[in-house]
């Protein structure tokens, strides 16, 4: 069983200082990037020739940059919104620490990629749509360091699949053994996330690989959004460890990923011109504002 793997959070420590622990999480989430970083570089060559696989990893390490910087900010802030208390800069930016929300890391890194897009005036959707996917994989594979850390579980279960959690990486409602014993299972959060993130990644592809030659540009990232959207909104609901709002049980990050599901169907609908009369209308307008003066002949 999953739980019968006893695995050293921590793979080897680097002989600096005191000792520099490289941790089991950032390993797998480096294999997970560099695998989503591989699939989508060949995929944007394809595309758009060898030239944009150059536009592509400049981009990218924009956005593992700024991603896990808005990843850690946004923890950090819904930390505060269930009453926790940062004392210093050093600690709010301390993502060794622990804590970061991959949906505002992703709103962070989308951001500023799409600023680089334009800065560089490169077709976007093109590198969106390579994008998404490679996020899936790399996720999928990162939350597999979670189970190393014993983290991101959820709610007590019954069920066979269920995994043990050490009393000390219990989250404070099932401290209590007395309530909670030691044998008592928890819902594999972690687990649920990376089948789906997984699945996602396969389907797209193969979806990719199929209507490739038939699809819009965006196509891709708006059916990204929405497979990422709706799987982390379900995931929410086994979350004990996020903040609610106001007592219920519709968590911040929920909002976030049924709002990248939203945005999703907004996308399909944009890319294929089924928006509504009024959107399209804002649309066409917006384009017209952004339409080049023409240049008047030199003298």
């Amino acid at each position: 069983m999953l739980d019968s793997l006893q695995i050293d959070p921590i793979a080897f420590t680097i002989p600096l200082g005191d000792g520099f622990a490289i941790y089991w999480y950032g390993i797998l989430i480096t294999v997970g990037i560099a695998i989503g970083a591989i699939w989508a570089s060949r995929e944007i060559n394809n595309r758009l020739g060898e030239k944009a696989v150059d536009d592509f990893y400049n981009g990218l390490i924009i956005a593992i940059i700024s991603g896990f910087l808005f990843a850690r900010i946004t923890y950090v802030i819904l930390d505060v919104i269930g009453g926790a208390t940062y004392t210093s800069l050093g600690e709010v930016f301390n993502i060794r620490q622990g804590g970061i929300n991959i949906l505002g890391g992703f709103i962070g890194a989308f951001l500023f990629a799409y600023g680089y897009v334009r800065l560089r005036k490169l077709n976007f959707w093109h590198y969106a749509d390579v994008a998404g996917p490679a996020l899936l994989i790399a996720q999928g594979i990162g939350r597999w360091g979670n189970f190393i850390n014993q983290e991101l579980y959820g709610p007590p279960t019954s069920q066979p699949w269920g995994i043990l959690i050490e009393p000390r990486f219990r989250l404070p409602q099932f401290a209590d053994l007395t309530q909670f014993p030691v044998d008592t299972r928890f819902h594999p959060t972690f687990l649920y996330e990376s089948l789906w993130l997984l699945a996602g990644f396969g389907l797209l592809l193969w979806l990719n690989y199929r209507y490739r030659a038939l699809w819009k540009p965006g196509t891709l990232f708006g059916l990204f959004l929405v497979w990422w959207g709706i799987g982390r909104t379900w995931v929410e609901f086994f979350r004990p460890d996020q903040v609610t709002i106001g007592g219920s049980i519709i968590t911040y990050s929920m909002v976030m990923a049924l709002g990248l599901a939203i945005a999703g169907v907004l996308v399909l609908l944009e890319r294929y011109d089924r928006l509504p009369e009024s959107a399209r209308l804002q649309r066409r307008r917006g384009r017209k504002r952004r339409k080049p003066k023409p240049r008047r002949s030199s003298d």
